[in-house]
C-alpha cells in the first residue's frame, strides 16, 4: 500500500502464532481510511490468487530470515523467541525456524491466504 498508493506512513503485518491471528497495522490520515481499507483487501484477495512473484517471495524471506538472526543480538528476543516456542509446544532451534522460512512455497502461501478472514477494523486516533 505505502509503495502503490503513497497512503501510509507506514504499513506492516504482525502474526501472533499462540493465537493464530494477523495484525495489519497502517499508520495513515483519517481522510485516507477507506482508500486504504480498500487496497488492504484487494491486496489480500491478490494474495489468495497468487498475484505475487517469485522474487517478491525470495524478497520477503530475505527479510524475515534477517529477522531471525536478530534473535540472538539480544537477550530479551531470545527470552521471547524461546518462550512462544514453549507456549506453542515446540522446540525447533532458531536453524530450523529459518529452514522452515526457505521451504515456504507459493502454494503454502496461497493456502494460507484462503483462510485469511478479516475480523476486526479499528482506527485509532488522537
Amino acid at each position: 500500500m505505502r509503495e502503490k498508493a503513497s497512503l501510509a506512513y507506514t504499513a506492516n503485518s504482525n502474526y501472533n502464532r499462540s493465537k493464530s491471528n494477523i495484525f495489519i497495522n497502517c499508520g495513515i490520515e483519517i481522510e485516507n481510511f477507506e482508500k486504504a481499507l480498500k487496497i488492504i483487501k484487494e491486496q489480500l484477495e491478490n494474495m489468495k490468487k497468487g498475484d505475487f512473484t517469485e522474487e517478491q517471495i525470495q524478497n520477503e524471506k530475505k527479510i524475515i530470515i534477517s529477522n531471525i538472526n536478530s534473535i540472538d543480538d539480544e537477550q530479551d528476543t531470545q527470552i521471547m523467541y524461546y518462550f512462544g516456542q514453549e507456549l506453542i509446544g515446540e522446540k525447533n532451534s532458531i536453524e530450523k525456524y529459518k529452514e522452515s522460512v526457505k521451504e515456504v512455497s507459493k502454494e503454502d502461501i496461497k493456502k494460507i491466504a484462503s483462510k485469511v478472514k478479516i475480523n476486526t477494523i479499528y482506527f485509532l486516533k488522537n
